[in-house]
């Protein structure tokens, strides 16, 4: 499945900074970066991205949303302002995952599995996904870095944090760049027209130690 474009593309999801980016002919036209959260930065992000490109909102054709794991903040307000454009004029909503972009990144830089991605969570915990031998991706748990570090496998974290805590830590960068090839990828995407933010804690298992063990 592939976002109409040119498609505005919001990423809300990290604990600081917003990532805002117009999407057309498969590149990156027009980018707006913010170190800010997205109640500070978003707006002013999509200014910056439209105007780089030489677009206009109404100019839009589809918008991707990163649905988190991640801040639930950030990822409600990106999730807000795309509803509300989309209710002034119906355009359709795409969303991916967050460790899912970060696993196929490193996966596409020429990681081999089985090994874990990270991002921080809430009351130092950490949201996490295996990837197996393979190549698949499972579903997102949550745990303790704890129990990370007990897990015999490497973690991958783009997270400046993951150094201090996680032992088996190896850093990766952020997707972002990435993710033009990732959208035109099955499964990355799928349509949401009323996107928020994906509940790790709510939705799927926490960490159960054995499964993850080979």
């Amino acid at each position: 499945m592939s976002a109409p474009e040119p498609c505005l593309v919001l990423d809300g999801s990290a604990r600081a900074g917003v990532r805002v980016g117009v999407l057309s002919g498969g590149r990156w036209v027009g980018q707006g970066i913010s170190p800010d959260g997205a109640l500070e930065g978003l707006f002013g992000c999509v200014e910056a991205a439209l105007a780089e490109a030489k677009l206009s909102l109404a100019d839009i054709r589809s918008f991707a949303l990163c649905v988190g794991p991640g801040s639930v903040l950030g990822i409600r307000i990106a999730a807000l302002a795309v509803r509300s454009w989309t209710a002034l004029e119906p355009r359709p909503i795409f969303v991916w995952e967050s460790l899912a972009g970060i696993a196929r990144s490193a996966l596409a830089a020429g990681e081999k599995g089985p090994f874990l991605v990270a991002a921080e969570s809430r009351l130092k915990r950490w949201h996490a996904l295996e990837v197996s031998a393979g190549g698949s991706l499972g579903v997102p748990f949550e745990a303790e870095a704890a129990q990370l570090n007990s897990s015999g496998r490497r973690v991958l974290a783009s997270s400046e944090a993951a150094a201090g805590v996680l032992t088996s830590h190896v850093a990766v960068p952020h997707p972002w760049s990435a993710l033009p090839t990732f959208f035109t990828q099955p499964g990355f995407l799928r349509e949401e027209p009323r996107p928020d933010a994906l509940n790790v804690a709510n939705d799927f298992a926490t960490w159960s130690g054995e499964r993850h063990r080979s």
